[in-house]
This record gives structure tokens, C-alpha cells and sequence, in this order.
């Protein structure tokens, strides 16, 4: 599977975004709950059952955790330590790998029941070919009847002008602002923070890029991966996504790598 070049959004996140996610999410409590509820309405319910939950691109676990209070044995996987130090600390039997979420069969070993990749966290890779990637190598760790789930931003419709600023949050010490500059395949997102030092303000900006990601070609990406579509959902700007792995268990063996640098 290739390396692909995710520097731009490292960057990013190490240098302006990490530090102010717990903030950005407001009352942590509360996403927490809201996170349970969406992978509830993707179809995953408290395991009745061990089973083991694979989050890529976990971050500070806003799904990670709930996937855990589930009864889930959980790994994840996310390129930012310090996010991923968030997790631990919330939830110390979370398994947390630090890399790339396109070389999760090098860092982990399946067969995962439940492997999700939600948020916003398809549309930060690359190029489509990542994305593919990153289904190919879920669908390798998926066990036979295990689910996918996938959730992104819909980008399809092209802001223009003022609208293209929108406040993330504010309150008396931070403003955090962004703006969407849309190119053909991919959207340029700038964040501006707002802190406060003393009597006067400071600012610091960082810009990094989004994919554009239909639905169609994400449910061809599936396809092409072998995974079944079990649902598929436009709403409230977001699009989400769950497929199946459908194959039989003694198919497992021959698809599944021998030689994964195991965690």
C-alpha cells in the first residue's frame, strides 16, 4: 500500500487545531452523547458479546469513547499524539496508535467488528487514491459481517463571497473563525484564531485542504473494495455512509496479511 504524503494536514493540527479541539467540541459530555447517538443510528449497539471496534482517525475519542462505554474493546489510530493523549486519559483502556490511517493493516491486526472513520476525518486525506486506500485496507481488518462507517461533510455546493466565513466558537478569551476557498476537487480551509493577551488580541492562521467526496464515488470506493452498502444518508450537511464485509469466514485466512506489524 503507497505512503501518502499527509503533512499539510500534520502540520495543521500540530500547530494551530490539537491544542483547541477539546475547546472547539464546547461541552465534551455532550458530543460524547451526541457521537453515541449517530453511530447508534449507523447501527452499532452495545455489544452483548466481546467484540473489538477499530477508530481511524480517532482524534481525542469522541467516538472512540462512546464505541468503548458499548462494551467495545477499541484501538485508535491517529497521526497527533497529543490528541490522542486526550483519549487516554478519558478512557486508559483505549489500545492508541500514533500513524497514518491509510496504513492501519501495518499497524494493527484484525478482525475488527466494527471499524469506523468519522467526523470529517475521509475528506482531510489527500487524494481519492488515499481514500481508497484507507477503505482497502479497512475492509483487510474487517471481520466476515464486521461494519464499516463513514461520515464526512458535504462540500458538493461551492460557498461564495461572505459566506464562505463561518464562526466555529467564541467566548470571552477565543474566537476561532474559518473560511472555505473552493478549487475543483478540493477545498482550501483557513482557520483564524482569536486569543486574548492582557488588554489586546493575537492572531494565528493556518491553512490546509479538504477533499471534495460525493457520495456516488464513496459508494463506488465500496464496491470496488468488496463491502456491501448496508446505508446511505444525506442530511444536515453531512454524509454518512455504513457498508457490510459480506464474505465467508474461511475466505478470511487468504485475504487477511500474514506479515502486519501487530498492536
Amino acid at each position: 500500500m503507497p505512503d501518502f504524503d499527509h503533512r499539510e494536514v500534520t502540520t495543521h493540527y500540530d500547530q494551530l487545531l490539537a491544542p483547541l479541539y477539546a475547546w472547539m467540541l464546547g461541552d465534551l459530555g455532550d458530543a460524547r452523547r451526541t457521537a453515541k447517538l449517530e453511530l447508534e443510528r449507523l447501527g452499532v449497539t452495545r455489544c452483548s458479546s466481546p467484540k473489538r471496534a477499530l477508530d481511524l482517525g480517532a482524534g481525542l475519542g469522541l467516538h472512540a469513547v462512546p464505541l468503548a462505554e458499548l462494551g467495545y474493546e477499541v484501538t485508535a489510530i491517529d497521526t497527533s499524539p497529543e490528541l490522542l493523549a486526550e483519549l487516554r486519559q478519558a478512557r486508559p483502556d483505549v489500545n492508541t496508535l500514533t500513524g497514518d490511517l491509510t496504513l492501519a493493516p501495518q499497524l494493527t491486526r484484525g478482525p475488527f467488528d466494527v471499524i469506523v472513520c468519522l467526523g470529517d476525518t475521509l475528506t482531510h486525506l489527500e487524494s481519492r487514491a488515499a481514500v481508497q486506500a484507507a477503505i482497502g485496507g479497512a475492509r483487510q481488518l474487517l471481520a466476515p459481517g464486521g461494519l464499516l462507517l463513514l461520515t464526512w461533510r458535504d462540500y458538493s455546493q461551492a460557498r461564495s463571497g461572505a459566506s464562505r466565513f463561518f464562526l466555529v466558537r467564541g467566548d470571552a478569551q477565543r474566537i476561532l473563525t474559518c473560511c472555505l476557498g473552493y478549487e475543483a476537487e478540493r477545498v482550501e480551509v483557513t482557520d483564524i484564531v482569536h486569543e486574548r493577551r492582557g488588554d489586546g488580541w493575537q492572531m494565528h492562521a493556518s491553512a490546509y485542504h479538504k477533499l471534495r467526496l460525493s457520495l456516488p464515488e464513496v459508494e463506488a470506493m465500496l464496491s470496488a473494495a468488496g463491502l456491501s452498502l448496508a446505508q446511505s444518508e444525506h442530511a444536515s450537511g453531512w454524509l454518512r455512509l455504513s457498508a457490510a464485509d459480506t464474505r465467508a469466514a474461511d475466505t478470511r485466512a487468504a485475504d487477511t496479511p500474514a506479515t502486519n506489524t501487530l498492536a
